[in-house]
């Protein structure tokens, strides 16, 4: 029987450079062990260990058995004794995807992501899962309307005025040096280049077919990348939108 490789973290979110790492043992066929630190939750731990844990098995399913995932408290130190029967190693991975790992390509220069779509396409959840890859601020629609937008409607001049609001914070946090997360629906063309007056954000359309609602139109926009929920898993959806930030 062939002993598993153990692999213990926070996984806030598991992302890219975490897969590449547990991949240097699953690519030789050896079994692993996932071990999910129960942390509290906070600013730099927003996922339950439930939430990590499905993330965890849905990057790695191709690996099925291979693959183990277990939840262990929260601690201070890992300590050892001689002759335990275990051996301890670093897995050093080349500098790249050591960079996605240590987030250090955001270290250059910050950046505005916009995430635009329709409501139920998945943009909070993938602000979220971005967020501590990229050290950034979310601004998320509903969020917004319960702070600089209380009581705002939902035609489309109220919803524009919306919009640029979140544009201007997005600014001042930039000016700030913060790496800016949006996700809020922008769902006009004509409000989206006022945004670009604002703010040059790098744009992702979040799609998802959705029942069409005649109150709520949405004007897809031209030119910009699209990630699509129903066609890619949600890890999937993540690393196209890191890669294009990363390029930008």
């Amino acid at each position: 029987m062939v002993k598993p490789s153990l692999f213990i973290g926070r996984w806030q979110p598991f992302h890219e450079g975490h897969k590449a790492l547990v991949e240097t043992v699953l690519k030789q066929g050896k079994p692993v062990v996932i071990a999910v630190r129960c942390t509290a939750r906070g600013p730099s731990d927003p996922y339950s260990v439930e939430e990590r844990w499905a993330l965890i098995r849905e990057a790695l399913a191709e690996y099925g058995p291979l693959v183990r995932i277990i939840a262990v408290p929260d601690f201070d130190e890992i300590c050892y004794g001689r002759g335990v029967g275990y051996g301890i190693r670093r897995v050093d991975l080349d500098e790249e995807v050591e960079a996605v790992s240590a987030t250090r390509i955001m270290a250059a220069r910050n950046r505005v992501v916009w995430l635009t779509g329709n409501t139920g396409a998945g943009k909070t959840t993938l602000a979220y899962l971005l967020k501590e890859r990229m050290g950034a601020v979310v601004l998320d629609g509903d969020e917004m309307r319960e702070s600089i937008s209380v009581g705002a409607g939902f035609g489309k001049r109220a919803r524009e005025a919306h919009n640029l609001r979140v544009a201007r914070l997005a600014r001042v946090l930039y000016r700030q040096r913060q790496n800016v997360i949006v996700s809020v629906i922008a769902p006009f063309k004509s409000t989206r280049r006022k945004i670009e007056r604002i703010i040059k954000p790098i744009w992702v359309h979040v799609k998802r077919e959705m029942p069409h609602d005649p109150d709520r139109p949405y004007e897809e926009p031209e030119g910009v990348l699209v990630v699509d929920t129903d066609r890619y898993g949600i890890m999937e959806c993540v690393d196209q939108i890191w890669e294009a930030v990363a390029r930008g």
